[in-house]
């Protein structure tokens, strides 16, 4: 199965609901073409934020991969990243090329009509929980407590909502947090989200420390992105000082580097994501650092349907994989996308069972959803 083309699509749709930071959405997917007409289609998280440098980084991939036998994602994404290892170990290239071998791997999925999770060796899970995502901090408390209790009567496992990322407000926040856990009832889980990538002025240990004791009293699942993501020996301090588990990891974008993190003891909880960290490959990689680690992995999902369904499978496969992330935002590619639905049982997700990553990419989507430049968002 030869590869004749590799293109980039950028899409917009409507995003959010009323509340939302923002209500539309900019993402970008890379289609591998090959000789026997079957057409691979990854995605890129790159898209949400910069969508329009993916289509240059695609076209330097390009001419690595016309020609070559597109049933050897691994050679493929290694050929690939010798190409930018001066200039892009790590980062945007990263991110780019993820959606590139995301979408092999979907190409060889439909040439052997088989899910992902079989070529990765199997499934190791009947079923995984699923935990809703979403409490993004521009809801106003009522839209913030009648999602939570949307969650609850949808049977959710979990619950995921954000802190204000850039704004230190101990005593508001365990309000919030509050009110979301008398929503949810005690028996659900509920993590939060403190998105300290997006601060320029990131919080301190000692302030984590104080907001972690106002969050007490309801019951954290985990605490993610507390620290900026620069360094993981904060992360490690923070450890050793709270019995919350700790979670990070979503913007990592090399093994390599997820492997130095776990080595320096960051994580409880990792969150590795194949459209971000390089591809299925060294996404692989991150989750058997992190069980070779004792570290659990709860895979980051945040993006449409090839995101989605790229971190399901794999997430199949890794022991210790413990729950799994479904956006409740208001993407409509999170479903349009998909080949067949996802197949939930009180509020755990089974195994999908379409080829490949189980997505398509129709022509009627692509005009249904056109590209409006100025589309892509900071805060994801």
């Amino acid at each position: 199965m030869e590869i004749t083309d590799v293109r980039t699509v950028l899409l917009t749709t409507p995003y959010g609901i009323e509340g939302t930071h923002t209500r539309r959405r900019s993402a970008a997917f890379i289609e591998v073409e090959t000789d026997e007409g079957i057409v691979g289609v990854g995605e890129t998280y790159a898209g949400v934020y910069v969508p329009e440098l993916v289509e240059g980084i695609v076209a330097l991939y390009r001419d690595v991969l016309i020609g070559r036998d597109a049933t050897s994602p691994i050679r493929l994404y290694r050929d690939c990243y010798w190409v930018t290892g001066y200039c892009g170990r790590t980062g945007l290239t990263v991110m780019v090329l993820a959606g590139i071998e995301c979408a092999l791997w979907d190409a060889l999925g439909k040439f052997r009509n088989a899910p992902l999770h079989e070529l990765l060796g199997g499934a190791v899970h009947d079923r995984l929980p699923l935990y809703a995502s979403g409490g993004v901090p521009t809801l106003n408390r009522d839209q913030l407590v009648a999602q939570a209790a949307q969650v609850r009567a949808d049977g959710y496992r979990g619950f995921k909502m954000r802190a204000n990322p850039v704004t230190y407000q101990p005593e508001n926040e365990a309000e919030r947090v509050g009110l979301v856990r008398e929503a949810l009832g005690p028996d659900i889980l509920l993590a939060v989200d403190a998105v300290q990538n997006l601060n320029t002025q990131p919080w301190s240990v000692k302030q984590v420390l104080h907001l972690l004791d106002a969050l007490a009293p309801h019951d954290l699942a985990w605490a993610e992105e507390f620290l900026p993501p620069f360094d993981p020996a904060p992360y490690a301090e923070l450890r050793a000082m709270t019995s919350v588990p700790i979670s990070g990891g979503e913007g990592i974008t090399t093994a390599a580097v997820f492997e130095q993190w776990l080595r320096a003891g960051a994580f409880d909880i990792a969150q590795p994501d194949p459209t971000i960290v390089g591809g299925i490959g060294e996404a692989r990689r991150a989750c058997e650092a992190a069980d070779a680690h004792h570290v659990k992995v709860a895979m980051h999902v945040w993006g449409a349907a090839p995101t989605l369904t790229a971190n399901y499978h794999l997430g199949f496969t890794q022991p210790n994989c413990v729950m799994l992330e479904r956006p409740v935002m208001g993407n409509p590619l999170e479903t349009e996308m998909l080949a067949e639905p996802l197949q939930i049982v009180d509020g755990y997700v089974l195994p999908p069972r379409a080829p490949g990553l189980g997505v398509e990419l129709t022509d009627d989507l692509k005009a249904k959803y056109p590209y409006e430049p100025g589309s892509a968002s900071m805060f994801g």
